[in-house]
């Protein structure tokens, strides 16, 4: 059977399942979609202020966990195992009520060799991601919300065939004004929630999370958390040392040199900048990195909550500062004016605080400490949640609805999702990586030689 009949039956043979009984007079199923195998401070946390904020509104929630990958469990948060999401559209059915895709920039299609590297016969993480749920949601099976989510600037070509194939999703809110229009402004911005995780806990827990991690002689607001990740240092570390300095130079605070993206080595990077830090005059006991622990979702938000201030490079490091009213300078990388970090940051209401210049971040700390953070910060939360309730009110009432998506439809969306198996050249490299990957000696070597390659930017 070709591709096109096959999807045509597909979409066709599917009847809609009945509820037994309505979504409030039993618990609700709900499965949360994201990159949550992933070692990345923002990724792992998604699902952590998703099933808080719910379970707040929704008490009776039942919560599972879907990602491209499967894992025993996130590597920096224990809520569970994170189950693998279909890897072929007919595979694509959820023992669940409910999905929601949170969080990210994985509105998108196409294959790649990179931290997703999937068989062209299979879906790749993006589709994996919200097609194959919205297919689901589209045969009435379960409901598919998708909330707050961004889209990559990589394979930019599919952008209205992706807007087609939403459609047929429940509902569809994107992160920021750069989303909607990519997707012809057909679903609404809605504040990232990751704005309100410091209503999560009460303070003083957090206040307790962070203390458990912090070096000797640190104490809550006597530091500032300082970040930044390998790729993001195209002029090598030392300029990005000289602001550091010129901060506690400025402040009087301590450093706390915090890794965030752990799949990028933060740590290693971080180690470095100690180094250089030390040798150009600070006090090894003022610039420490934090005790074992601190990679836990909770502990990094903690420990950015009670700093004195915040300057990184990771976009949620800059909304989690946001979120507790603490002073932050972001890095969004050379010349992203319109990147994610400041696009993220506007659909909260706030236009300061992310450079596209290494040698600006001290000076725009202390201009936004001049902020009323409190203020500022009451605004973003008050955005979120107003995005939040909306959601939670699209779950309740929402009805399972058949709208099959048609055939053609489904077929132009896997045609474009394998268009980068295509190129035969690329494609044999993905081949390869793949069989090596799959030998752990090999594998390791792989990635021994990553790492050392990308930190070498680091050294430069």
């Amino acid at each position: 059977m070709g591709v096109g009949r096959a999807l045509q039956s597909l979409s066709q043979s599917w009847t809609m399942p009945k509820l037994s009984q309505p979504h409030s007079q039993r618990q609700i199923r709900i499965g949360l979609v994201g990159t949550f195998e992933v070692a990345n401070f923002g990724d792992c946390m998604f699902p952590v202020v998703y099933r808080r904020l719910l379970a707040q509104r929704l008490p009776d929630c039942e919560f599972r966990y879907f990602s491209p990958r499967a894992a025993e469990r996130s590597p920096l948060a224990d809520y569970g195992p994170v189950r693998p999401l279909p890897a072929r559209l007919e595979d694509a059915s959820f023992d669940v009520d409910v999905l929601i895709q949170c969080g990210g920039e994985t509105l998108s299609l196409g294959h790649s060799s990179g931290t997703y590297n999937f068989p062209a016969s299979s879906l790749s993480a993006f589709a994996r991601m919200w097609l194959a749920p919205t297919l689901a949601a589209s045969r009435g099976e379960t409901l598919f919300f998708v909330h707050s989510v961004g889209m990559p600037t990589i394979n930019l070509a599919p952008q209205p065939l992706i807007a087609k194939g939403l459609e047929y999703a429940n509902k569809v809110s994107v992160r920021d004004a750069v989303t909607s229009d990519r997707l012809g402004q057909k679903f609404p911005v809605e504040a990232d929630p990751m704005f309100a995780l410091s209503d999560c806990l009460d303070r003083e827990v957090f206040e307790q999370k962070a203390r458990a991690v912090l070096p000797q002689a640190f104490e809550p607001n006597g530091y500032v958390c300082a970040h930044i990740s390998a790729p993001y240092l195209a002029d090598g570390i030392e300029p990005w040392c000289e602001q550091i300095l010129q901060i506690t130079s400025q402040t009087g605070l301590k450093v706390l040199l915090l890794p965030v993206c752990h799949f990028l080595w933060d740590r290693e990077t971080l180690a470095s900048a100690r180094q250089i830090l030390i040798a150009r005059g600070m006090a090894p006991e003022n610039v420490q990195l934090p005790l074992p622990g601190h990679a836990d979702v909770d502990a990094t938000a903690a420990l950015i909550g009670m700093s004195g201030g915040v300057v990184s490079s990771s976009l949620h490091a800059l909304v989690t500062a946001v979120s507790f009213g603490v002073p932050f300078a972001g890095y969004g990388g050379k010349g992203k004016s319109a990147g994610k970090h400041r696009q993220t940051l506007l659909a909260a209401g706030i236009d300061f605080g992310v450079v596209t210049d290494v040698s600006q971040l001290a000076a725009t700390l202390g201009e936004v400490r001049k902020q009323d953070l409190e203020a500022v910060r009451e605004e973003a939360i008050g955005r979120a949640l107003s995005g939040f309730d909306r959601l939670v009110a699209s779950i309740s009432e929402g009805e399972r609805e058949a709208r099959p998506m048609p055939a053609d439809l489904i077929e132009c969306l896997v045609e474009q999702d394998r268009a980068p198996t295509r190129h035969l050249g690329q494609e044999a490299k993905r081949l390869i990586l793949r069989m090596l990957k799959s030998v752990p000696a090999i594998a390791a070597a792989l990635e021994t030689r990553h790492r050392a390659k990308l930190l070498k930017i680091v050294s430069k």
